[in-house]
């Protein structure tokens, strides 16, 4: 029987060998105050237990929901296409995606229902962040990073902001109306694996969305992984420059052609440099004396290993 007064919500939880984290994660979705969800898992090749840690969970908690799924990727796709499984595998009115190593406050989906139900021209809300599971100074830096200040803006002036500055706004804390999301046509760039929220908030904003701001911590945040704290590595590299060549040049060239090049050679050579910055990193690792030691210790255990794996 549909209940009106409380809409199915949809909670896609994206993992990746998210093993150490997932259950706190998933204890987080069991414990929320809103009485109506639906949970998604939506792992994306793990190579640990992941997902046999989910259907543990499910197996002991799953009655707590009115439908639960897990989907398993038979081969690694990026956090984009994973989380178009989660969230294409949602039928709730609304949908809270979740990272596998987040955590959900315990009123955040009550929390968004309320204003949702107070502000019906809503079609995505976000809130704010609690930044966790790091040094206090890392902490306190991701908390600057976001800028809250952006929801007071304009549609148009947030559509700018976000194609011709930084990502300013919190992944962790959106909730979105699933059907007026897919009657736009909106999903996550899968050209770009491994960033799913930058390109989804700019084509949400040219379709005309607005993002609405609800002026409370309803998500934890976990500082220290993959985007934070670690120089960059190829993979950051080559998404940095899909990015910029996909969302930010085609509209710097519109505007100044002149500038839009010195700016793209200007971003180039900073990317590249962040890049080869990481690669001496690693280099000066490599040619440390520790490493050297530990390399030929090791070597009895490689040579030993080798002639197990030609027995197989």
């Amino acid at each position: 029987m549909e209940d009106k007064k409380h809409p199915l919500v949809s909670v896609p939880v994206i993992t990746y060998n998210s093993a150490k984290t997932i259950v706190e994660t998933l204890n987080s979705i069991y414990d929320q105050s809103y009485p109506r969800m639906e949970l998604i898992v939506a792992d994306d090749c793990s190579t640990d237990n992941t997902v046999e840690i989910c259907q543990e969970w499910v197996a002991e908690h799953g009655k707590r929901f009115e439908r639960v799924e897990v989907i398993s990727s038979k081969q690694n796709t990026g956090v984009a296409a994973n989380l178009n499984r989660g969230e294409d595998a949602c039928r709730g009115e609304w949908v809270k995606p979740i990272a596998g190593d987040d955590l959900l406050l315990p009123t955040c989906l009550q929390d968004c229902m309320d204003y949702v139900e107070e502000h019906e021209d809503v079609v995505v809300l976000f809130s704010r962040c609690k930044a966790f599971g790091a040094s206090k100074e890392w902490c306190e830096y991701i908390d600057k990073v976001f800028d809250y200040t952006f929801f007071s803006l304009s549609q148009e002036e947030q559509l700018r902001r976000l194609t011709f500055e930084e990502n300013c706004i919190p992944a962790a804390a959106h909730f979105y109306d699933r059907k007026r999301v897919m009657e736009l046509g909106i999903r996550n760039d899968e050209r770009i694996p491994m960033l799913e929220d930058w390109p989804k908030w700019i084509n949400l904003l040219r379709a005309g969305v607005r993002f609405h701001f609800l002026d409370k911590e309803t998500v934890g945040y976990r500082v220290g992984g993959i985007s934070t704290g670690k120089p960059m590595n190829a993979n950051q590299f080559k998404t940095s420059r899909l990015f910029f060549f996909y969302y930010q040049f085609p509209e710097w060239m519109k505007e100044n052609k002149e500038k839009a090049i010195e700016r793209a050679l200007e971003d180039e050579c900073r990317m590249y440099l962040a890049y080869r910055e990481s690669e001496k990193r690693v280099s000066q690792v490599l040619e440390s004396k520790a490493y050297r030691i530990g390399k030929f210790l090791l070597k009895p255990f490689h040579f030993i290993n080798e002639i197990l794996n030609k027995k197989k």
